[in-house]
């Protein structure tokens, strides 16, 4: 299991290392606010993802992960570039990874950097303690080259004993207070990486800043099958899962994943889904994202489901493609659409279309409620419109609209 640089730092202040002072931001305004309430003129804006290589990865208008700036403003300005867009680093593939959430931090003036790290080695049945002269390279590229990387096989359930770290601390130009300070923060990272069931640990770089070692960025995997015994880990994925889309569909009871497209879409069943997105690249057009609903779906269930296309800020255009059948009912998405309408408005152009189980009585409440919306006769009607109108439209407008509303129907519709 992953957890974000904001999280794993979190946990290296709880063990005594040493980080800058900083805080997670999920919108531009509150990355403006994080920045004012820290000490100093000068902070760093962090692109959160599950992926390292942020600092050489890169957002569409070729703009880095990680970046530096001057003013609040500025900050505010730097998480608007990055939230709700796709940075691609070496380990994220071409697609990239949406960033959802931005860290900022004081900068920290450094005289040297150093690399260190522990990870799970498979092969040798042990764990590999590394330590790197060259603070922020990337350890799985350089680890070839020994004069660049060290490396040293540790007993994987006592960790290395004082012995070992001082064998590998001879490798690096360090002495006195400085190389101290160091092996203690190899310790005290060694005994986290055991107690907190960990595969890898990774502080790249640390920074030696007046005497005193600072962890100026951090990377950590946990083994998930250990979380039954680390609640304060489990309790950072639960935290992701307030935020994450895809974990918020797991939990409300459907699979969704975005995808690069424009075309946000929602089917019933998994086969339909698919068929979905076909029908859409068939037309010349990408899907924005993957919907999967469960044909017993109620109200409640299909208004989350359209919220959270909705949220997505690369559609230009909506299909929902439904046939009803059994316990699921047209009308039940008919209703949840004009909830939506009625208490947010909905600003992207839609294609519509209901077969089965009340599809008459549906699609005469949605052309009664909503004249505008296409309601087409079969699937591929309905993807060659919205592929249409995301090829003509602009990018959409944030939902605009009170969220007390929708979370008072939402608490309203759900079963008791």
């Amino acid at each position: 299991m992953n957890i974000h640089e904001h999280q794993a730092k979190r946990l290296l202040r709880s063990c005594g290392i040493r980080v800058p002072e900083g805080g997670v931001a999920r919108t531009p305004d509150a990355a403006r606010e994080v920045a004012i309430g820290l000490k100093g003129d000068t902070w760093m804006v962090k692109a959160q993802i599950h992926a390292g290589g942020r600092g050489n990865g890169t957002f569409a208008d070729g703009s880095s992960g990680i970046r530096r700036a001057d003013s609040p403003d500025i900050v505010a300005g730097m998480a608007d570039s990055m939230l709700g867009e796709r940075l691609v680093t070496d380990q994220t593939g071409p697609d990239g990874l949406k960033v959802k959430a931005v860290y900022v931090e004081c900068f920290q003036l450094v005289d040297r950097e150093f690399g260190l790290g522990l990870v799970v080695d498979e092969r040798s049945r042990s764990i590999a303690l590394l330590l790197s002269g060259q603070g922020g390279v990337e350890f799985e590229s350089t680890a070839s080259r020994s004069d660049t990387v060290h490396r040293l096989a540790v007993h994987p359930v006592h960790g290395p004993d004082n012995g070992q770290i001082e064998a590998l601390l001879s490798r690096v130009d360090l002495d006195g207070n400085d190389r101290r300070g160091l092996h203690e923060v190899m310790t005290r990272l060694a005994e986290m990486f055991r107690s907190r069931d960990a595969t890898l640990m990774e502080i790249n770089p640390i920074g030696l800043a007046g005497g005193r070692w600072v962890a100026l960025d951090a990377k950590m995997v946990f083994d998930r099958n250990a979380l039954f015994r680390q609640p304060e880990i489990l309790a950072m994925e639960q935290e992701d899962r307030a935020h994450e889309a895809s974990k918020e569909a797991s939990m409300d009871g459907f699979n969704y994943r975005e995808m690069a497209g424009d075309v946000a879409c929602i089917s019933v069943g998994a086969g339909l889904s698919m068929a979905t997105l076909d029908a859409i690249r068939h037309c010349g057009g990408e899907p924005a994202n993957f919907l999967d609903l469960p044909p017993d779906s109620r109200v409640n269930r299909f208004l989350s489901a359209l919220e959270l296309v909705l949220s997505n800020r690369n559609a230009r255009s909506l299909m929902i493609n439904v046939f009803g059948g059994g316990i699921m009912r047209c009308d039940t998405v008919s209703d949840a659409i004009t909830l939506i309408q009625n208490s947010k408005g909905i600003d992207l152009p839609m294609a519509v279309r209901l077969a089965g189980t009340n599809a008459r009585l549906a699609n005469r409440r949605l052309k009664e409620a909503m004249p505008h919306v296409f309601l087409a006769d079969n699937m591929s009607d309905a993807a060659r419109h919205a592929v249409s109108a995301a090829q003509r439209g602009e990018k959409p407008r944030q939902i605009t609209g009170s969220p007390s509303i929708m979370s008072r129907l939402l608490a309203a519709l759900r079963p008791r």
